[in-house]
């Protein structure tokens, strides 16, 4: 029996003043997505994975003097995706953006990435000139699944690569009424497998050679494979609002998002997950309750992971969702 996934509604990019670029290396298997801020914007994060690989990050603990970001660079590519970051910076510094110092702006930048090395080929990564290029085609019309940072990702790897599914990137947004939103945009590079949890339905999961899913969950307790190489993960993203947060609500709206990825995200926060996500602030709007901020958050991140696994389109031989859907091989059973 086939289950029927539906896509969450918004995108991050239906907050005012926010744009987000990719650059597609699918030869590669890899990629790089820019989220540029039309104005600076309140910044904080939450890393839960062991083992995460990060730009940046130190000043946006709430006791670190700068207060605000100019961009967002989230990036395949493992460490050498890091560079990314560095085309987004030059990119801005052209457009006279970032923190004035003396006769200098200099744009801050945080930036996380996510291991796809060997998706396709471990010798191309993005750099410099992709992150510019993905500043230079930013939008507000996000393309989702195999794009950008999602373009190399997998999930599902439990078994190995030959059970993996396709991973990607997506978004989502939810209202509060009023104008204010929260939206997530999310890179889903995950071992554990990807469950619905409206539903209890499993949304991906190692392939079984007869068709259908295993419960990645189960197998890590029951019947834990030998480490792989191919176990090197990350779930990364960015969650946004319009209201007005300071550094603090900001780092606890990332924190939501976290929460909600442990919800789709099973097993999550593994010893080779580098879990990082970013919370931001455009201010536009007034103060609105943080738990209601936080709940909104959560089920953003829960519609950007299932978009970005429903979106997604096979590359490297890995399989997406949607073609297994289409072969009947998919079953959506509950797990437990």
């Amino acid at each position: 029996m086939r289950a029927s996934f539906r896509t969450a509604p918004g995108q991050i990019t239906d907050i005012a003043g926010i744009t987000v670029g990719h650059r597609t290396l699918a030869e590669a298997g890899t990629g790089c997505t820019v989220v540029l801020l039309e104005r600076p914007c309140t910044a904080g994060i939450d890393i839960r994975g062991a083992a995460p690989g990060s730009r940046e990050t130190a000043m946006l603990d709430p006791l670190a003097a700068i207060q605000q970001v100019n961009a967002i660079m989230l990036s395949g590519g493992s460490a050498f995706g890091l560079e990314a970051a560095t085309g987004a910076v030059r990119f801005l510094e052209e457009k006279g953006v970032g923190l004035k110092v003396g006769r200098a702006r200099i744009p801050i930048v945080p930036s996380a990435i996510v291991f796809d090395l060997g998706m396709i080929t471990h010798q191309i990564r993005p750099g410099s000139d992709d992150g510019y290029r993905a500043c230079q085609a930013a939008t507000r019309d996000v393309q989702q699944g195999s794009y950008g940072a999602g373009t190399g990702c997998t999930v599902a790897k439990l078994r190995g690569k030959g059970a993996a599914i396709k991973g990607g990137i997506g978004t989502a947004a939810v209202s509060l009424g009023d104008g204010c939103l929260a939206a997530a945009l999310v890179v889903v590079n995950a071992v554990g497998g990807i469950v619905d949890p409206a539903t209890g339905s499993l949304v991906a999961g190692p392939r079984r050679l007869g068709g259908g899913f295993e419960d990645s969950e189960e197998i890590l307790i029951s019947d834990p494979p030998k480490l792989r190489d191919w176990e090197f993960n990350t779930v990364i993203g960015v969650v946004a609002t319009n209201a007005s947060l300071d550094r603090r609500a900001a780092t606890r709206l990332a924190g939501a998002a976290q929460d909600a990825i442990a919800m789709a995200v099973r097993p999550a926060h593994l010893s080779q997950d580098g879990d990082t996500i970013f919370g931001l602030s455009t201010g536009e709007l007034g103060e609105v309750h943080e738990d209601r901020l936080r709940a909104a958050a959560s089920r953003a991140t829960v519609g950007a992971i299932l978009n970005a696994i429903l979106s997604a389109t096979g590359l490297g031989g890995i399989p997406a969702v949607s073609e297994l859907s289409k072969q009947g091989e998919s079953t959506g059973a509950a797990v437990r």
